[in-house]
């Protein structure tokens, strides 16, 4: 698996089996793995070219940057051993377990996507103002 955008890949290579949220902000690439590849949703995209799909977006929305950081990183752990779309889901089940919807989007005429979302973070409900 490819990480896009040139200079964040030596970065990201570091990076792969450590936990993020543990580097200070000062560390080489900490901040290399999120900016580049942050989309303008607030997703990060991540290449793939599995199974006729060609990225990975990681969503989380409700979610700081660095806890966004932390699932995508997780994401392209698994996303480096698993090569189809069945097995990334599998890997992800067990790795987050209950914490994610994944779907795909496949146009006709284009390489698809895996879209991965996220839960917000569970809150207290509102009150009844009565």
């Amino acid at each position: 698996m490819v990480i896009e955008h040139g200079p964040s890949i030596v970065s990201t290579r570091r990076l792969v089996g450590c936990d993020i949220a543990r580097l200070p902000d000062s560390a080489p690439g900490r901040r290399a793995y999120h900016v580049p590849m942050l989309q303008h949703d607030g997703s990060i995209r991540i290449a793939w070219q599995a199974d006729g799909f060609e990225a990975i977006f990681v969503r989380a929305r409700f979610r700081s940057p660095r806890e966004l950081e932390v699932y995508a990183s997780g994401v392209a752990d698994v996303a480096l051993l698993e090569r189809s779309l069945a097995d990334l889901r599998t890997a992800l089940r067990k790795r987050f377990p209950g914490a994610f919807d994944l779907v795909t989007r496949e146009p006709a005429a284009a390489p698809g996507q895996v879209i991965i979302s996220f839960h917000p973070p569970r809150g207290e409900p509102n009150p009844d103002p009565w």
